[in-house]
């Protein structure tokens, strides 16, 4: 008979041999398991039961899309394996970080190079209402010619419903697309005033995915998606991307958005060299649900920093163009051309800056695509 004294003893004994085996076999004492951000895609759409699985695994979950049967997270780099390993799961893919498409931010001549003043001037097409989301950096919805257009949005970078632009470069399309016509401006040195977009009257949405450093993550493009389907948008810009394909789960996000009739339009990237040699279109651009948009200059050549390639489906104004921007700060020299503006709401600043790269060319097609909307309402996406 083993007395109880000596019962204690092994139990006590038992302890502190697993308690040692499960330090051994885990991290160092105090340091935690490395965390990934991931993407995991179901074959079915995920509910409650495919949410306690990730956090099961201590996995914390970010977004549950209905866009596509996928769960974005954050879980322990050792829990990969076993996720897979699970029926319900398709494939467990990294959350790429993104980044905003130009070069360095060096007057609206674009918009007239395409035809799109005699549009509104001759035919009274300004795109009056059509649905127009920037999924970028967000909008500095107070400037002076944005604030009249300006409908909403979201950030899914700081979580929020508030997507009000650091960074600048989202201000920056959202001008070229979409600035009004209200001859509100700024000298910017060489007697030109002000900006007027491609759709002087659209709706415009500002969707936030890049931070205040032009940097963003898949999981939250694929909500900004979601969101711009479920709202109604029409036409959604993008002049951000990746050069390497980001995951399967972010093809499908944009082919369900397009099949749900969104017009995607985004910048074909800045990889071209002087010959216009290669094949060098970035993602989401070279995807077949998105209109992938090369630069060109003043003389209708393509600039030497496009990107060339057999997806390229349209040029436009990519050069020094002139167009909104924040509160005069941001990442981009040089400084911005700034004055106050007097409004309805009280004096308000207006800033200028120019812009170069494929990110200042998409917004001239988005826009260009709003107006065929607005000509063409009962058009499908496929048409326009």
């Amino acid at each position: 008979m083993i007395k109880t004294g000596r019962i204690s003893a092994i139990v006590s004994y038992i302890l502190l041999v697993a308690i040692l085996s499960g330090l051994l076999a885990s991290p160092a004492w105090g340091q935690q398991p490395d965390r990934v951000k991931v993407l995991i895609a179901f074959g079915r759409q995920p509910g409650p039961a495919e949410r306690a699985l990730v956090r099961g695994m201590g996995g914390s979950v970010k977004y549950t899309y209905h866009l596509v049967p996928a769960i974005a997270a954050t879980l322990p780099e050792t829990a990969i394996s076993a996720l897979v390993a699970s029926p319900h799961v398709t494939r467990v893919e990294p959350d790429t970080q993104m980044r905003a498409l130009d070069t360095e931010l060096d007057n609206a001549w674009g918009v007239t190079q395409i035809g799109a003043g005699t549009v509104h001037n001759d035919y009274g097409n300004k795109g009056t209402g059509i649905k127009m989301a920037i999924i970028d950096s967000g909008i500095n919805y107070d400037h002076p010619d944005l604030d009249g257009n300006y409908q909403g949005g979201a950030d899914f970078v700081e979580g929020d419903g508030d997507p009000m632009d650091v960074y600048g470069h989202g201000t920056h399309v959202a001008g070229t697309a979409c600035a009004e016509d209200n001859d509100n401006g700024v000298d910017d040195g060489t007697g030109k005033f002000g900006v007027v977009g491609v759709a002087p009257e659209c709706a415009l949405f500002g969707l936030r995915v890049l931070d205040d450093n032009g940097f963003g993550d898949a999981s939250d493009l694929i909500a900004a998606l979601q969101w711009a389907v479920d709202n109604g948008i029409q036409v959604a810009n993008l002049s951000l991307g990746w050069d390497l394909e980001p995951a399967d789960t972010v093809r499908e996000a944009f082919d369900n958005a397009e099949a749900e009739g969104l017009v995607i339009v985004a910048a074909a990237c800045n990889n071209g060299n002087r010959p216009g040699r290669g094949d060098n279109v970035c993602y989401p651009a070279l995807y077949d649900s998105v209109i992938a948009v090369a630069a060109t200059d003043a003389g209708d050549q393509r600039a030497s920093i496009s990107s060339t390639g057999d997806q390229v489906e349209l040029a436009a104004p990519g050069v020094s163009v002139f167009s909104t921007w924040n509160d005069g700060t941001g990442y981009y020299a040089p400084d911005p051309v700034c004055h106050m503006e007097d409004t309805e709401e009280g004096p308000k600043q207006a800033c200028y800056k120019y812009g170069t790269g494929t990110s200042m060319a998409s917004p001239h097609v988005a826009g260009t695509a709003a107006l065929i909307l607005w000509a063409n309402p009962d058009w499908s996406n496929v048409q326009v």
